[in-house]
């Protein structure tokens, strides 16, 4: 069971995406064909952070995402990017993944999961309620975030529990 464990309305500057990026089917992978866990661990093994930690004036959070968009286009897959938050000017590396993200309003929820493996659902399912919930709609939303904060995504509670960051965009 996943619980929201923090939610608030927050406003997020301008940022930029940063990345590695996986393009693939969204009937794929909800008939069980999940590659991101499996993108996670080369991307970890290709050291793809480093570049982005040496721009130390740039970092918006040290914080590994995984960014989901483009599923709107109306092909059948979407994008995942495995990367960082960045602030503009940020130099891309050849062959990252860049996106820059206007300001705008999100909802910010902690959710605690069993496994950060499995966060495909859950996670934005209790999201899209606490959203519904508080009066706020996320219809038209392009994209979403996890973030992995280096302590919560990391430190299992007492009941083996992890909290997951996720910013949606709303209206």
């Amino acid at each position: 069971m996943d619980d929201l464990v923090k939610f608030e309305i927050i406003k997020l500057p301008k940022i930029c995406v940063v990345g590695k990026e996986l393009r693939y089917s969204d009937q794929a992978l909800n008939e069980g064909d999940n590659p991101i866990p499996y993108f996670w661990n080369t991307c970890y093994e290709a050291n793809i952070f480093a570049p982005l930690a040496l721009q130390t004036e740039y970092i918006f959070d040290r914080s590994p995402i995984g960014f989901f968009t483009d599923w709107y286009l109306g092909d059948g897959d979407f994008t995942y990017v495995v990367g960082m938050l960045m602030n503009e000017g940020v130099t891309v590396p050849p062959g990252y993944y860049f996106r820059k993200l206007e300001e705008t309003e999100v909802a910010l929820c902690w959710v605690k999961c069993k496994s950060l493996n499995d966060t495909r659902t859950a996670p934005f399912e209790s999201t899209a309620k606490a959203i519904e919930e508080s009066g706020h709609s996320f219809a038209n939303m392009k994209w979403c975030i996890d973030l992995y904060h280096h302590t919560r995504s990391t430190t299992e509670d007492e009941n083996g529990y992890v909290i997951l960051d996720c910013y949606v965009p709303i209206e």
